[in-house]
C-alpha cells in the first residue's frame, strides 16, 4: 500500500488552488511496527508541512505587499537576502526581498523589508513556551535532550541558547509587571481619593431582647407582696 499526502493552497482573488505533495508512506502488511505513523516518519511530515505552508504564506505576503497601496504600482526589487525563523517544527530560511517605495507616492524613502516588518523576532511563541516550560522543570542540558527527541527541529540546540531564551523572557515578564503596576497606579492617581464622610456624634443602641436576673425573695417579702 502506497499513501500520499498532498497540501492544497488556495489563495486569494480568484488565484488557482496549488497541490503539493508533502509525503508518501509504503506499507505492506499490517503488524505492531507498520500500523500508522512512525515517530520519525511524523516529525519529518511536520518538518515539510511547515516549509510547504510558510512559503505559501510568505509569497502570498510578497504579492501582497509588493504594491503601492496608493497607485497600485508595483514596487522594484534592490536585492534578497534570508531570515532565518526558529519554530517548534525546525528551522526556516525565508527568502526576504528589500523593496524600493514608490518614488511617485512616497518621494526619497528609505527601502524596506515586508517579511522583516511582519516577522520582528525570529522564534515563534510555541518553541519559546516549550524551551521556558521544560528549563523549569528540568536542567537545559535535559532540555535539548528532550525538544529533539519528539520535535523535528533539524538544527542543533544548544544549553546556551536556552538560557538565554529564558533570561530574555524572565526579563520581558518583569518589564510587563512592572508596565502593569504603573498602569494601576496611573488610574488610581486619576480617579482620586475616595470621599468618605465623617462618622456622626450621635450614638444609638438597638436592644430587641434580654433576660433580667434578680436575686431570689424570703417567704416574708414575697408574702408582703402578695398583699
Amino acid at each position: 500500500m502506497r499513501i500520499s499526502l498532498q497540501l492544497v493552497v488556495q489563495g486569494e482573488g480568484g488565484v488557482p488552488a496549488t497541490v503539493n505533495e508533502i509525503a508518501q508512506f509504503q506499507r505492506d502488511g499490517l503488524d505492531v511496527g507498520s500500523l500508522g505513523l512512525h515517530l520519525e516518519e511524523a516529525k519529518s511530515l511536520l518538518g515539510r508541512l511547515q516549509r510547504t505552508m510558510v512559503a505559501a504564506q510568505v509569497a502570498e505576503a510578497v504579492a501582497r505587499t509588493g504594491m503601492c497601496p496608493t497607485c497600485g504600482a508595483q514596487l522594484a526589487c534592490k536585492g534578497h537576502h534570508h531570515l532565518v525563523f526558529r519554530s517548534a517544527f525546525g528551522r526556516l530560511s525565508i527568502d526576504s526581498p528589500r523593496l524600493y517605495p514608490c518614488r511617485r507616492c512616497q518621494g526619497d524613502a528609505a527601502t524596506f523589508s515586508p517579511i522583516a516588518n511582519c516577522l520582528p523576532e525570529r522564534v515563534s511563541p510555541e518553541l519559546q513556551y516549550l524551551e521556558v516550560k521544560f528549563a523549569a522543570l528540568m536542567s537545559y542540558g535535559l532540555t535539548v535532550n528532550v525538544l529533539q527527541e519528539v520535535l523535528p527541529l533539524d538544527h542543533v540546540l544548544a544549553a546556551s541558547s536556552i538560557r538565554r531564551q529564558v533570561s530574555t523572557l524572565g526579563r520581558r515578564l518583569e518589564a510587563a509587571q512592572f508596565t502593569d503596576a504603573r498602569r494601576q497606579a496611573e488610574v488610581a492617581a486619576s480617579l482620586g481619593s475616595p470621599h468618605i464622610p465623617e462618622p456622626s456624634p450621635i450614638r444609638a443602641v438597638g436592644i430587641d431582647g434580654g433576660f433580667l436576673r434578680s436575686e431570689p425573695a424570703t417567704d416574708a417579702a414575697r408574702t408582703a407582696g402578695l398583699k
